[in-house]
């Protein structure tokens, strides 16, 4: 069906007397399953299917869309993103559409047991994580637990190539552990977000959010001072999406809006880090064979030992530059503008585990959540979080639970000494596959 809303709007704005049509749709079936300590509180399913509309007309470009229920509904969607086309002012930059499109080979992104989702069984997991974590530990409880299932169709075509279609699935599940004693009271997360169910382990997920809620009980502020920090997988993905991604974006480059502007073959980062961008690396939420524009996506390193080595692009951005698109196109929903993004990002691993980072801390604090990453600035580089579940670490030893605590640095400063190490280790979380990471400076706000 989305092939025919794809090839229907194409033929609808030519006639209209469109230059290039663009038409990207979206059909979703989910199923949702929640949970909190007062048992199963809700499950639904749905299906919706959205569709974004980009017509031009010689250097006015409009885009328009929504949810529509049957394919004549596009109709009155090109029509209007005709109207207002005409009305706007020309884009000087602007040069074609995609001629691009198509499809590269990627894997494990279906999964069967999501397309035909067996309910009791997804039921049966989420009353399991709501019990476990007071099994495993009296002092801690499941606040909340769930279940989102979804299979994705996508199609994307233009004037310029043949619809490019894909299926895909995803999952994610998210658990809530509190922890309380003696009027001491401590929360963590953990989640699975990934295309398939492949590597999900229910037990893993409620033991792991237990054992830090648990480890955190009781904790306190350090001192303000100068330490240096472990960052979990999953911290450093948030550093990481916060500051490092928007500033290889193409998009922020030519606006004037990235630290990394000019610094192209530059020695940006640590000679330890290595960061890639892929598409069609395995099993992550960002695997798909086009992007958003229907250009087939690919491997491309963006740092390569620290060197700043490319950054991302989609059509408008690099025909900009007389460059071809990365296949980075990215869009929140199907009748949004298309800007460059990350389709999954990977750092290149080093050497031991987390206890091997740990072992090596003279002065710091593993840092296993954070909040407030929102206000760090990306235009600047400029790091700025709260610790919300940490351990202090003194000669190698964890020592006590630190919480409330403000990290801020520069992030071209805080990743770019020598001594910045990241650990052989991998965890592989919707479109991150990344190490824990050790830096050796930063300050703490503390008491």
């Amino acid at each position: 069906m989305i092939e025919n809303i794809v090839e229907r709007g194409i033929k609808v704005g030519t006639k209209l007397g469109a230059d290039e049509v663009e038409v990207y749709a979206i059909r979703r079936v989910g199923t949702d399953i929640v949970g909190t300590i007062r048992g199963i509180e809700r499950l639904s399913s749905g299906e919706r299917i959205d569709a974004g509309v980009r017509v031009v007309i010689g250097k006015r470009v409009s885009v328009q869309g929504g949810m529509i229920s049957r394919v004549e509904d596009l109709d009155l969607i090109v029509e209007t993103a005709v109207k207002i086309a005409k009305t706007l002012p020309e884009d000087p930059q602007w040069i074609s559409l995609s001629r691009e499109l198509g499809k590269s080979h990627v894997e494990e992104t279906l999964d069967p047991k999501i397309v035909e989702p067996e309910t009791d069984y997804f039921i049966e997991i989420v009353q399991f994580l709501l019990k476990k974590s007071g099994e495993i530990d009296k002092r801690a409880f499941t606040s909340s637990a769930s279940i989102h299932l979804s299979t994705v169709e996508r199609a994307i075509g233009n004037n310029y190539g043949e619809i490019q279609r894909e299926d895909a699935t995803e999952a994610s599940v998210f658990v809530s552990v509190k922890a309380v004693e003696a009027g001491e009271e401590s929360g963590y997360y953990e989640a699975y977000v990934a295309p398939t169910l492949a590597r999900f382990n229910p037990d893993e997920l409620i033991s792991k959010a237990t054992e830090v809620a648990v480890k955190t009980l009781g904790a306190r502020r350090v001192d303000t001072g100068v330490y240096e920090l472990v960052f979990i997988p999953k911290v450093f993905a948030g550093v990481v999406q916060s500051l490092v991604v928007p500033a290889v974006c193409a998009d922020s480059v030519q606006k004037g809006r990235s630290p990394l502007k000019g610094k192209f073959g530059s020695q940006v980062f640590s000679e330890n880090l290595t960061f890639i961008d892929d598409g069609t690396y395995p099993g992550l939420t960002g695997t798909r064979g086009f992007d958003d524009e229907g250009v087939p996506t690919k491997r491309k390193v963006v740092f390569d030992r620290g060197v700043l080595s490319g950054f991302l692009y989609d059509t408008y951005t690099a025909l900009v530059e007389g460059k071809n698109s990365t296949g980075n196109a990215f869009r929140n929903v199907p009748y949004s503008t298309p800007t460059p993004w990350i389709s999954n990002l990977l750092v290149e691993p080093g050497s031991g585990d987390l206890s091997n980072l740990v072992k090596d801390v003279k002065k710091g604090v593993i840092v296993y959540a954070t909040i407030g990453e929102w206000l760090s600035n990306p235009v600047s580089g400029l790091l700025n979080a709260t610790i919300t579940n940490g351990i202090y670490v003194e000669s190698g030893e964890e020592k006590f639970p630190v919480k409330g605590v403000v990290l801020s640095g520069n992030v071209y400063e805080v990743l770019k000494p020598a001594e910045v190490r990241v650990s052989r280790s991998l965890e592989r979380f919707g479109r991150f596959s990344l190490p824990a990471i050790y830096v050796p400076k930063i300050t703490l706000a503390g008491k």
